[in-house]
């Protein structure tokens, strides 16, 4: 059984749904990589990381995500000139999910804490660069189900391609352009951001 759920921008600005979540449909992951924590840092998001500093995040298709209210709230940052397109709400500076740079590929990382629940997600199935974690309690030793993970995300980009569904992203224009242009940011908020 399938479910839609909810999710919004810190001060509630912006919202948004995710239909026909299944754990099979999504990937409920962990990701202590220096560049999410550094986006985190950056967006002042630091207290929603788990232990050992890693960022929550639900990977699903775009298609599935439909912003339903402050759309004209969408901003997106990239930390290098070809790192990820960072997308979040302008409003409150809330990270809203992680994309690359072209459509072509049917990704979306959302950001967890924006869901009013999570249950439909299913549990953590995936730790992934956890020798970047924070030396701190609770933080994992290992990486766990990186393969399923990248399993996953290729079984749901082959079904969205041959369901025709594969280019369509809140995050991208019918002709693949992001929505907004990307910002690059500043070499002292780079700095800032990957200060740990």
């Amino acid at each position: 059984m399938t479910e839609n759920v909810t999710f919004s921008c810190d001060c509630g600005t912006l919202k948004g749904v995710v239909h026909d979540v299944t754990p099979a449909g999504a990937c409920h992951l962990i990701c202590y990589c220096k560049d999410c924590r550094a986006f985190a840092r950056h967006m002042g998001q630091l207290a929603a990381l788990e232990p050992g500093g890693g960022s929550p995040l639900v990977q699903v298709l775009p298609a599935r995500v439909e912003i339903s209210q402050g759309a004209d709230q969408i901003a997106c940052l990239r930390l290098s000139p070809k790192g990820l397109n960072r997308w979040y709400a302008a409003c409150c500076n809330t990270p809203l999910a992680n994309t690359v740079h072209s459509s072509k590929i049917p990704l979306a990382g959302m950001w967890r804490p924006n869901f009013d629940d999570t249950a439909a997600f299913g549990p953590v199935v995936t730790h992934g660069f956890t020798k970047h974690a924070l030396p701190e309690n609770g933080a994992p030793r290992k990486d766990k189900g990186l393969a399923r993970m990248l399993g996953g995300l290729i079984k749901r980009s082959l079904a969205a391609y041959l369901a025709g569904t594969a280019r369509q992203n809140p995050f991208f224009d019918k002709a693949g352009q992001p929505v907004v242009a990307p910002q690059v940011i500043s070499l002292a908020d780079r700095e800032a951001a990957y200060k740990e």
